[in-house]
């Protein structure tokens, strides 16, 4: 649902600075919407019907690669936003609706670029339904962390700790920001990064505390990771609460300045120091919290949790490498 980055051309048209072939994925400017028959590892797939069975099974990761990304969120942002091709420069993708208009089409191909959205969509509402059956009642997913409490506290502590570090701090900001290469940024068509970040980082605060505060302004709440630690060591779980704090206080800034100042990936640019330093704070915010996440872990005696770690954070000259 949330698979990134994505290679835009297996997908749809493209600039031509994107290019026709990539030396690691051959499928790179497929154009599956374009093309009604699509030539596969030596077989002619019928793609003239594009549904969501066609995107999930035979293009989602094509040829084992994982930038061959059809479906999801990006898959649909893309369609919706297009390439945003102003590199580090203000605006982001810039679509004309008349790309899925039949009647005054552009970019050709308006029913198929229409069908694989309207599929997308589909396939997406499936497999949120899923993710939420699971998390039901009798789903398997509350099986899996309630059944064994200590399994549970495990999982969650894993997912609050690599996200922090891993994958939110390292992949997601570090990278890009390091590069200054606004093909890494996560919301790279529509440049909404500053939101995904903030609301990543707000994920990780409600897992901890046991508390969601719904779209409508309802709250739901109940017993927490934040009271249990609190239990067994009342200053490492107010520590952990507050530096999860700070971390939403520094993306709160980032994405007041995505709101009114500029986008994400003219913060990253090479030469904006104030854009820069705002969103290393956030990097380092994430950082700090990790480090009583991992304290929180040995507190509760979850024995050796090994978190997500990042070439970014850990082996930066491995990225220029």
């Amino acid at each position: 649902m949330n698979a990134w980055p994505l290679d835009e051309g297996l997908i749809d048209y493209v600039d031509a600075g994107y290019g026709l072939e990539s030396d690691v994925n051959q499928f790179y400017a497929l154009n599956v919407i374009a093309n009604p028959q699509l030539a596969i590892g030596g077989q002619t797939i019928d793609a003239s019907a594009i549904t969501p069975e066609l995107l999930s099974e035979t293009l989602q990761e094509l040829g084992g690669v994982e930038s061959n990304v059809a479906t999801g969120y990006h898959a649909i942002e893309f369609l919706l936003w297009g390439q945003d091709l102003n590199g580090t420069g203000p605006g982001a993708g810039d679509r004309p609706y008349t790309d899925f208009d039949t009647a005054n089409c552009t970019g050709g191909n308006c029913d198929r670029r229409a069908a694989y959205l309207t599929a997308a969509a589909d396939l997406l509402v499936t497999d949120l339904e899923e993710m939420v059956a699971n998390w039901g009642p009798d789903g398997a997913a509350r099986a899996s962390v309630t059944e064994d409490p200590t399994a549970g506290l495990v999982a969650i502590l894993t997912g609050m700790g690599s996200l922090s570090y891993g994958e939110l701090a390292g992949e997601r900001i570090k990278l890009g920001l390091m590069l200054h290469d606004p093909e890494e940024e996560h919301d790279c068509f529509s440049d909404n990064t500053f939101n995904s970040h903030f609301y990543d980082a707000a994920g990780i605060r409600n897992v901890y505390t046991g508390r969601y505060e719904r779209i409508d302004g309802t709250v739901v709440e109940g017993a927490s990771v934040a009271d249990l630690l609190a239990a067994i060591d009342p200053a490492l779980a107010a520590e952990l609460r507050g530096k999860l704090d700070a971390t939403m206080d520094a993306m709160l800034a980032m994405k007041q300045r995505g709101e009114t100042i500029e986008a994400y990936d003219q913060m990253i640019a090479e030469g904006n120091n104030e854009g820069n330093a705002v969103v290393q704070a956030a990097v380092d915010a994430l950082v700090d919290q990790t480090r009583s996440i991992e304290r929180a872990i040995v507190a509760l005696d979850l024995g050796a949790i090994e978190l997500e770690g990042s070439d970014s954070l850990d082996n930066p000259d491995a990225v220029f490498e």
